[in-house]
């Protein structure tokens, strides 16, 4: 970590330090959802990973702008693409939150629309292993089908990193904006303060290595956001998400099969 910014000093400083005596730091990796096309928005995003050195996994909706997409950060070595749900459309009743899988929704079509965007992916030369479903929203039926798919990993909020069937879980656990009323940056105290809860209750079980994720969505940062952004990613260290569940690139599945 470089030398600490004020607001970060008042606020993490203390538990910094008690982190620091065990010769412990932080596990962060990065996650940033809803990337749709190659925009300014996301040339500020790789710009921003590229000047810290900071892994970045971005979750990428399978739209008419994927092949634009994945051309534009296939010379970005730092970045991951992740698959962003099937379609990104909220199929929720209204007024019961949102989510892209309904509770009546089988396993059998969830299935297939898992495969079908997968393979919208492999077809534009990229193989991703790690799903991140629209806002958030891990039914069971994904669960229970993921194991039998390409993809060996999936996100969600706020649990701890976990295993079931041989597919990963790692989560985010720290919005940069806060959404009510529309996405805004939740400001510096209320975000760091959030941190230091995760990393006191990481020291206290013991559990150093337990990853903490950042969550940011490019398309709906303002200025405060960025600045934010530049001054969190200059202090601390950033893992990539495949070192973090021990993968490898994935091989791409053949078009037939």
């Amino acid at each position: 970590m470089s030398r600490l910014p004020i607001v970060f000093r008042l606020v993490l400083g203390p538990e910094l330090a008690l982190w620091a005596k065990a010769g412990r730091a932080p596990v962060l990796w990065w996650r940033d959802d809803d990337a749709r096309a190659a925009t300014g928005a996301l040339e500020q995003l790789l710009a921003l990973s590229r000047r810290h050195q900071a892994p970045l996994t971005l979750a990428a909706i399978a739209g008419p702008s994927l092949p634009l997409l994945v051309s534009r950060t296939e010379t970005e070595p730092q970045v991951e693409l992740a698959v962003h749900g099937f379609k990104h459309v909220n199929r929720q009743p209204q007024g019961q939150g949102f989510g892209e899988i309904i509770d009546s929704d089988d396993t059998d079509w969830i299935r297939a629309q898992l495969r079908a965007t997968v393979m919208q992916f492999h077809r534009v030369g990229v193989a991703p292993t790690l799903f991140v479903p629209p806002w958030n929203n891990l039914k069971p039926q994904l669960l229970e089908v993921l194991p039998d798919s390409a993809i060996t990993a999936v996100s969600g909020f706020d649990q701890a990193s976990s295993e079931r069937d041989g597919v990963k879980r790692l989560d985010a656990h720290l919005d940069v904006l806060r959404w009510k009323g529309g996405g805004r940056f939740r400001g510096s105290w209320r975000f760091l303060s959030r941190m230091r809860r995760l990393m006191i209750q990481r020291r206290k079980a013991g559990q150093w290595d337990e990853p903490i994720g950042l969550l940011t969505h490019h398309l709906d940062h303002d200025k405060a956001t960025w600045l934010f952004l530049e001054r969190f990613l200059a202090t601390f260290r950033v893992t990539a998400r495949r070192q973090l569940t021990g993968e490898t690139a994935a091989p791409i599945e053949a078009l037939s099969a």
